[in-house]
């Protein structure tokens, strides 16, 4: 039976249209991994270098780097522009009032971070762009307050002041201050997978000792079985010891072959760097923080007729610490002690 012209044209023209998109996927695929391809070699710098020696490591990591990256962009995105560092600021802006106890804090602040003096050292720049953390503290205090046309006494008042300022990653500008945190958070995620991995080592080398010193207190009571033992103990309290003995053995051999799996091969190394960077929100995280106060630093509530500021600040929170993040931008002329050193 002839097939006619118009069915094999069809048929061939199927082939070439599958072919034609399967070399689209793959290309797009190349040109995805060419786009990661950084950003996988510096988890890989960060976490386990060893797990090059995987041929296609990076076609193994890059959903996860990929889910990396949006969480880290998903976090810039919650940060604010810059907010201006100088006196002027500390008194207009109620944000950096809050910040700062006085105007000079702001320019001692500024003038003792030696990254900051470094980087006016070796840029001709006027301005820089940093990363601000603070620790935010609450205190209970008692005062005194009007409520309508009355003065009560002893009113219990939180107090809230920041401190332990620090500086970070100075930049020329907000642009490249912002790319310089995405790389900086896709490090931090890469270095917390490589202590995920050294806790795992460390777990099993643990286990490992157990077992050798649980092995060597069974020799010894068996060999003290064989000699004067049995007639100066009861044998039912040395059956109990040694099955008690040989229980722990057992428990402990059986957690150390799973600890073994979990590090058995290169590729459960990498493994554990892509869990880590597919879950990152378990190990940095941004949440949103919304503070009412009044010029003394005293927390108002939302009702209250006192004036007072509504500020909207963005707390890091990571490795069970949480810190008040903000990103600032000052000129030379706020590092005094720049100014001195440069004549």
């Amino acid at each position: 039976m002839n097939q006619s012209p118009g069915f094999l044209n069809h048929v061939l023209g199927g082939i070439t249209s599958f072919a034609q998109h399967h070399l689209a996927e793959r290309r797009i695929h190349q040109e995805r991994l060419a786009f990661l391809h950084q950003a996988i070699e510096r988890v890989v710098d960060a976490s386990e270098p060893r797990i090059r020696l995987i041929g296609n490591y990076p076609e193994k990591l890059a959903d996860a780097v990929e889910i990396a990256l949006h969480h880290s962009e998903r976090v810039l995105q919650q940060l604010p522009a810059a907010v201006a560092l100088d006196g002027h600021a500390w008194a207009n802006d109620p944000q950096v009032n809050a910040f700062f106890a006085t105007a000079d804090e702001v320019r001692t602040t500024l003038s003792q971070d030696v990254p900051i003096q470094a980087f006016f050292a070796e840029n001709r720049g006027t301005e820089c762009f940093a990363l601000l953390l603070m620790v935010k503290q609450e205190a209970e205090t008692f005062g005194t307050v009007l409520e309508g046309e009355m003065l009560v006494r002893e009113v219990r008042q939180i107090r809230v002041s920041f401190s332990h300022h620090r500086l970070f990653f100075p930049a020329a500008s907000e642009a490249e201050l912002r790319q310089e945190l995405k790389q900086r958070m896709l490090v931090f995620l890469a270095s917390r997978a490589q202590e995920r991995i050294n806790e795992l080592r460390t777990g099993r080398g643990a286990l490992e000792e157990q077992r050798r010193q649980l092995q060597a207190q069974l020799r010894a009571w068996r060999m003290q079985g064989q000699g004067l033992r049995s007639l100066l103990s009861s044998a039912d309290v040395d059956e109990r010891r040694l099955a008690k003995l040989e229980q722990r053995l057992i428990q402990t051999e059986e957690e150390l072959v799973a600890a073994r799996k979990q590090l058995g091969t290169l590729d459960d190394y990498l493994e554990q760097v892509a869990r880590v960077l597919g879950q990152p929100e378990t190990y940095l995280r941004v949440q949103p923080l919304s503070l009412r106060l009044n010029r003394l630093g005293l927390k108002l509530t939302e009702n209250s007729s006192e004036p007072g500021e509504t500020l909207s600040l963005i707390e890091l929170v990571s490795l069970g610490e949480q810190r008040i993040g903000t990103l600032v931008r000052f000129g030379r002329e706020e590092s005094p002690r720049l100014n001195l050193s440069c004549g």
